[in-house]
């Protein structure tokens, strides 16, 4: 299958990499320059522009950081929409709000647009164990039921346009907010004389703690907080659910709490490669 990469962050690189280990030509494109030098040294094409890349694709994968983006590379100015070939199909990736997924799905080829986040890690990604959360027509998706298979562990078909991105911001502010809980609880610990070593025995073989905020239970604990989910994009993921909750008529009040916390982070101005630490707003 002749797959389009759009977007080579790390989930974008982890995809375009996937691909090409399963045997799909893959094409890719990046608005910064000098990302695709590793792909294209395994065998993937660099596209020179956006409507090059989605020529000839079967599947085009847009993996971008936010909502503008999303819409600026896919609808703006030689932006790939108009240049999707008559049969391909267009799968976002990327965490949006549900009303940007509706929006490329009315914008797009009627039935060819699917918002189709991924719950996983770059490296879960990687080796082929992400979930996709889909929204759009259930015959386009099983018609690529071969390529979730190769690129993930499988789907959830989870509605209409717009159904997918609703339930991964959903899943992110269980994360996310999770992560920050966990936070708290190691830095009052901490400053309650505990011991590191107990807590982690302790919160690491805890049922109080979600296996997903565990996960991240070592880069709590390590002043450096190694990651890949930057503090500006679980920032980014927190604000958008917290909009749906409040168009939704829910009085939301976790989310706004945790976004408080990333945002005296990253307006410390010291830069993090992973929102764990978000811990560091708590001292």
């Amino acid at each position: 299958m002749r797959v389009t990469v759009i977007g080579l962050g790390n989930m974008g690189h982890a995809f375009a990499s996937r691909a090409h280990e399963r045997g799909h030509e893959v094409t890719v494109w990046n608005r910064t320059p000098g990302r695709a030098a590793a792909l294209v040294a395994s065998g993937a094409r660099e596209a020179d522009s956006p409507p090059d890349a989605v020529a000839g694709a079967d599947v085009v994968l847009v993996v971008l950081a936010d909502d503008d983006a999303v819409l600026e590379v896919c609808l703006g100015h030689a932006g790939i929409v108009p240049a999707l070939g008559p049969a391909a199909v267009l799968a976002n990736i990327s965490t949006v709000s549900p009303d940007t997924a509706r929006r490329l799905a009315v914008s797009g080829p009627e039935g060819r647009v699917l918002d189709a986040p991924v719950m996983g890690s770059p490296e879960i990604v990687a080796a082929g164990l992400g979930g996709f959360l889909i929204g759009g027509p259930l015959e386009t998706i099983t018609a690529l039921d071969a390529l979730w298979k190769d690129l993930g562990h499988g789907y959830t078909h989870c509605g209409a346009a717009g159904a997918g991105a609703t339930m991964k911001l959903i899943s992110n502010l269980l994360l996310i907010t999770g992560v920050a809980a966990l936070a708290e609880g190691i830095a009052t610990a901490r400053c309650s004389g505990i011991p590191d070593e107990l807590i982690r025995n302790v919160l690491g073989d805890s049922l109080v703690v979600s296996p997903a905020a565990k996960m991240r239970l070592e880069s709590l604990m390590d002043d450096a907080h190694p990651g890949w989910f930057a503090p500006s994009l679980a920032r980014k993921d927190v604000r958008l659910a917290v909009a749906l909750a409040r168009s939704a008529g829910i009085n939301a009040r976790v989310g706004p709490a945790t976004e408080s916390l990333l945002s005296a982070l990253i307006d410390s101005g010291q830069v993090w490669p992973d929102f764990a630490a978000v811990i560091e707003a708590l001292s």
